[in-house]
This record gives structure tokens, sequence and C-alpha cells, in this order.
């Protein structure tokens, strides 16, 4: 109708993207749909039906390699990371895809989740394609921040016609703030349901809380766990879950948004509003029953050394909104205050522009001799103080591995091998190597090479002494 060409779909996190394109490939037709981010893998994601000849098949394959390099395809699903990242690149490989933004609707699911540290570049960014490429955006949230405040003279159209009324109409969970709970209470009040799902902050504290908890059917969820591990254990507890057996899961944020599960109940470590209500996301999903409860404790435990200042933040901000909109936290007004009320905590010069990106294009000779090069140096919306250690983690694993060992081309199977990948932070990737558990394949992958250090329930086991108290989700 408005003659714009394609739909470009910007979610958060890997882990949702499967299963978010799925549902659209399923609709629309494989060929007309494209996943472009880490974990893509061409050989496994476009398998053809058996009625298909090799000929169409490699034709399919070929039509989605090249769109992945210029996005010439109706449906682009991608994260945050590929897309911004590609916006404010200087290299001609992740440019090649921007005239294709133009004309397009992108819509930005889980909005809550843009990246707070670089907001103001990335509203002045979208706000370029509205106003002057022809594009059309959309923000989707169950907790919509006040994204309007960073872009002055911009309207944003609210499309729900009664926000509020639809909160209503969808209210199958009650948030409950318990106050301080000790981890051996948690895990009594756990065991007391047959299905209960518990999301923490860390992974330190997930993998203590697993370790301490007793009876069939439980589960662990965490960035320690490679990809198909994970996708693994999440197909185990959905149809436990269907089938009403015992399935109690202990996780990080990585189970918060967007996963597609239902728990009767669920327990939440005290976080950001945002957080608390992702969570609730996924207690009485299907509304089978008349309502569920999510339980929000401040956790009290030998797990947490120190929490980072913005989860503290958000923590404190979510704490006192519970308290003051105790009848109904999930409201349309107690979200407002909420973002309100962390955006005062901030130094607005700072918070949303933390690498100072707009001064590289803010000339006021009124010259274009912007420093692209620069800016593209300092948007990082993952920082790279990380390392990516790839687990022979199954037979299929092992087999690229060992190809990628010996092949003149290792990065032809960093697609495959982003599947079987953890990353964890510089100091311990060091410890693991220390302990000489680290193998270095074609001076291209870090390998594990004693799976005496992958647990088959909780995932890669970090030296003690070597941190863990990291808040990975999966961007």
């Amino acid at each position: 109708i408005h003659g714009l060409k394609r739909v470009i779909y910007v979610i958060p996190f890997t882990s949702i993207i499967e299963q978010n394109a799925g549902v659209f490939k399923e609709s629309l037709g494989k060929k007309n749909v494209l996943e472009h981010h880490s974990n893509f893998d061409w050989s496994k994601k476009y398998e053809t039906n058996e009625e298909s000849s090799e000929d169409e098949t490699k034709d399919v394959l070929d039509k989605l390699k090249l769109a992945s390099e210029n996005w010439d395809i109706p449906i682009v699903v991608t994260t945050n990371v590929q897309f911004f990242e590609s916006l404010f690149a200087n290299r001609s490989s992740r440019c090649r895809k921007l005239h294709n933004f133009a004309k397009s609707v992108i819509i930005f699911d889980e909005a809550q989740m843009l990246p707070r540290e670089y907001l103001d570049p990335c509203m002045l960014a979208v706000k370029e394609l509205v106003q002057n490429y022809g594009a059309s955006t959309v923000f989707c949230t169950a907790t919509q921040p006040s994204l309007g405040d960073r872009l002055p003279g911009v309207v944003f159209e609210e499309l729900a016609p009664d926000p509020q009324a639809l909160f209503y109409f969808y209210k199958r969970v009650k948030i409950k703030n318990i106050g301080k709970v000790p981890d051996a209470e948690l895990l009594e009040k756990i065991n007391a349901y047959d299905q209960a799902l518990c999301i923490v902050n860390t992974r330190k504290h997930a993998k203590g809380l697993f370790d301490e908890l007793t009876g069939e059917g439980r589960f662990h969820l965490s960035t320690l766990m490679c990809p198909t591990h994970r996708k693994e254990t999440l197909i185990t507890i959905r149809e436990l879950l269907k089938s009403g057996q015992p399935c109690r899961v202990v996780s990080t944020q990585v189970m918060e948004a967007g996963i597609d599960v239902d728990f009767p109940v669920g327990y939440r470590a005290l976080a950001g509003l945002d957080s608390i209500i992702q969570a609730a996301g996924r207690v009485n999903r299907e509304g089978k029953n008349d309502s569920g409860d999510m339980f929000v404790f401040d956790a009290e435990t030998p797990f947490i050394k120190k929490t980072p200042i913005f989860v503290k933040q958000g923590a404190s901000v979510a704490e006192n909104i519970l308290r003051d909109f105790s009848d109904d936290p999930v409201s349309v007004q107690a979200i407002n205050a909420y973002f309100k009320m962390l955006d005062n905590l901030q130094d607005p010069k700072r918070a949303y522009d933390v690498k100072r990106i707009l001064p590289y294009f803010d000339k006021e000779t009124g010259e274009l001799d912007f420093d692209f090069k620069t800016a593209a140096e300092n948007f990082n919306l993952i920082e790279n103080n990380t390392v990516a250690v790839v687990i022979p983690y199954n037979v299929e694993a092992e087999k690229l591995l060992e190809q990628a060992r010996f092949h003149p081309f290792p990065f032809k199977f960093a697609r495959q091998l982003q599947m079987y990948t953890v990353n964890i932070y510089e100091n311990e990737f060091k410890k693991l190597q220390s302990k000489g558990v680290i193998e270095t394949y074609n001076e291209t992958y870090e390998v594990l090479n004693n799976m005496k250090y992958y647990d088959e329930q909780t995932g890669l086991i970090l030296p003690a002494d070597a941190g863990g108290d990291a808040l990975f989700t999966d961007g």
C-alpha cells in the first residue's frame, strides 16, 4: 500500500531469532526470509524438502548467501548488533546492505533492550532513516522506554488504541515482592512446586542454586552452555511442561525475553522493572490458569560478590516502583514512572553516548568531513574483552573442528561453529588456558580439548578463582 520494499525485524538476542524466523518462514516461505546474525548456519537452516532438486536447493542457498551481504530480500531477521553496527561501520563489507535500509519497515522487537549506553547515536540514526530515507519504524515492547525523550521534535505515535486496557485484558500474572530471601529458603520455595522457573542475575548464582536444587526434572540455562546445548535443553523443558511432568529451571536472564515457555509460577531476583515484567511473560503465558504468580526477591546469597552498577540502579528503582505501585506494577503509569526515575539517575551528557560517537559527526564548519573510521572503531555494542571458546559438544562439532583444523581457509567454518561457542571474559579464558585445556586450531579457533571442563547440565566449567559473576546475555 505504501510502496515500502521490505521488513527488517530487529531482535536483541540471537536465542530468540530462530524461534521467530521459523514462524515467518512457515508463513511466508523460506526463500523470502533471511536470518542474519552471528549464529547463522547455512547448511542446517535452509534444508529444503525431499522433493526439491539439487539445483533448486542450490538456487535458494545462493540467493540467501547473496542476500546476507546486501539484504535484498523481502524479510530480514537480524540483531541490534548487526543492524546498528552496520549503520556506523566504515568497511564496505558491512555497508553493502545500507541502501536497502531505505524504504523499509524496521521493527524493533523488545525495544527496551536497545543499548542504553549508545541510545543517542542509535536513535538519531533511526531518525535519519525515517526522515530522509523513507523508512518506517515500529518499536514493540510490553515495557516502553521513554525513547521520545532522546529525540526532541519527533512525534511517536502509539499504535495500540488503549495500552492500559490491553494490559488489563492480557494480565495473566500477579507480581509480588517478597523481600530478602536466602538461597536455602528460595530452594525450598522452588521445590514446593512441580513446575517452577527461577531467573537470577549472574551465571555464578544460577549455577550455585542449580547445584543445590534436588529432585527430578531440574534444569539449568545460561550462556556458559553453547547455543546447541541450550536449544536441546529448551526442547526437553517444553516437552515436560506440556505433559505436566516435574520441571524446575534455574536460569540467567537468557530465559527472559521472548522464549516461548509457560510455567505456572516464577521467581525473579530483583532487577530492573523491564526485566521483571519480561520474566513474568514466561509465567501463565498460555493463560491455562486464571492467574500465575511471579515472586520478586532480593537475593541473599554467597554467590554474588559485586553487583554491576547498572543492575544495582535498575533494581533500586524497581524496588521503589513495586512499593509505590504494589497493586499494579505492570500498569503503563508504573512503567513510565520507572523509566523516568531511572533517567533521572543518569548523567544526560554521557549516559546515552558513553563512547562520544556523535561528536565525530557534529561538524560546525558545514563540511562533510565526518570521522567515520574513529566512530566505527568506538561503536561496539558488544565489547571486545571476551574470548570465544569452541566446544566439541557433539559429533557434528567434532567433524567441523577437524575440517577447520587443517583447512587453508578456516574462517569458512565460523558460522557453523558459532552454534558450539561459549563467550567468556579474558581473565576467565586465561585461567582455563593455565589448566592446559585450551588448544588453538589453525591460528583461528580457541577449542576446549578436555570435556571434563564442560558439564552436561551447566556447560563450561570455569576455574573457581576466575570470577564467574558475568551478566552475559545473548546479543
